[in-house]
């Protein structure tokens, strides 16, 4: 089964991906530009025309080998879900989903880039043609399920947390004399956060019985409870970037043997500059995030986006040069970008998502190394 599931990936993605099979092709640039709103003195929205300037920076810059491209821009109203052209004697004209969709027909349009929101691309996907694929850049709340000319680039919300649990429950069945402790922070979020752990944990094969829960609110005496010495090899989890109940976990971390203590946790926490780096340090970090750690030592790209854009720290003109190089790159199984990595999987009778988080441990004694997520058995 899972041999002809990865085949079927395979089929849809390479199908998506054959753009250089044929004559000049389009790609559609629809993003909320806010042009709509010029004369009204509004300035564009800054994500959009950021993501737009890495995104053509990127096509700018790439060496490419298949046919000519037409890049094609768009506006999108957000606020009636309607795309928005500007004709050539400078009117705007307004069209719904289906009728932009429709409006393309005469010609080779390969991609839709955009909209961010995830019901603006699901409803332009719902309209798209066969041989048209509609690519969402930055939600995590797509559902691609009975669209299959929809491709979803940012891994779905909580999946951090659920590969989490899988190496957890990895880690747990080379060393089942330790123990794994999940705090929890009382509200909706730490409650999903937490059923997407124990998912991954089950998924290979751990039992969830054995997880501890432990309440982490600031004020329920963290730093006691943590800081008992039980002589017990503990990974202490926190899946919220609540910086309040970092600090006072890491205080009670500061009281436990550093060999016999693992702190796992998502890559707000890590990169947060409230947090005392001595206690954050002292003892083996795992923590999980969607961008590549080794993004930031692409020198080059940044310099392209900074000629472009003239702000080469942007997170959407990085996202925007890292969706152009991967539809550029035509990889229709994994591919690895300088800001994220792309691992396709689908839906029956659905979409393309990407399942792609990255895992790293730091040791105080060899620094920070990946660490590859656990296939499922």
């Amino acid at each position: 089964m899972a041999l002809l599931r990865t085949a079927s990936i395979y089929l849809l993605l390479a199908t998506a991906f054959a753009a250089s099979a044929q004559s000049r092709v389009h790609w559609a640039l629809v993003l909320p530009f806010q042009i709509q709103n010029d004369s009204t003195g509004a300035n564009p929205q800054r994500m959009a025309t950021e993501f737009y300037s890495g995104f053509k920076a990127a096509m700018d810059s790439v060496k490419y080998s298949g046919d000519p491209i037409t890049l094609d821009i768009y506006d999108f109203d957000e606020t009636l879900g309607r795309v928005i052209s500007v004709q050539t004697d400078g009117l705007k004209f307004s069209q719904s989903p289906k009728e932009f969709m429709q409006s393309q027909e005469g010609q080779v349009l390969r991609y839709v880039i955009g909209p961010f929101r995830a019901e603006d691309s699901e409803a332009l996907a719902l309209h798209a043609n066969p041989s048209t694929y509609v690519i969402n850049p930055v939600s995590r709340d797509v559902s691609v399920s009975g669209l299959p000319q929809l491709i979803v680039c940012a891994p779905k919300r909580y999946l951090e947390s659920e590969s989490l649990g899988r190496l957890a429950a990895k880690d747990f069945s080379s060393s089942p004399n330790s123990r794994t402790v999940l705090f929890d922070l009382g509200d909706k979020n730490s409650q999903l956060q937490r059923r997407a752990f124990f998912k991954g944990f089950s998924q290979f094969g751990g039992d969830s019985n054995l997880v501890q829960i432990w309440d982490g609110r600031p004020n329920a005496n963290l730093v006691e409870r943590v800081g008992r010495d039980d002589l017990i090899s503990t990974r202490f989890v926190l899946l919220d970037d609540k910086v309040l109940s970092a600090a006072r976990i890491l205080q009670g971390l500061r009281l436990r043997p550093a060999s016999e203590t693992e702190f796992w946790t998502v890559s707000n926490t890590v990169n947060s500059p409230s947090l005392d780096a001595f206690l954050l340090l002292r003892q083996p970090i795992v923590w999980v995030q969607t961008d590549r750690l080794e993004f930031a030592s692409y020198d080059a790209v940044d310099e392209q986006i900074h000629r472009a854009l003239g702000d080469s720290k942007s997170r959407w003109a990085w996202l925007g040069y890292d969706t152009a190089l991967m539809l550029l790159v035509n990889e229709p199984g994994r591919y690895t970008g300088p800001r994220r990595s792309y691992d396709w999987g689908s839906e029956p009778q659905g979409g393309a998502y990407n399942k792609a988080v990255e895992l790293y441990r730091y040791d105080p004694k060899v620094g920070v190394n990946s660490v590859p997520i656990p296939a499922l058995p």
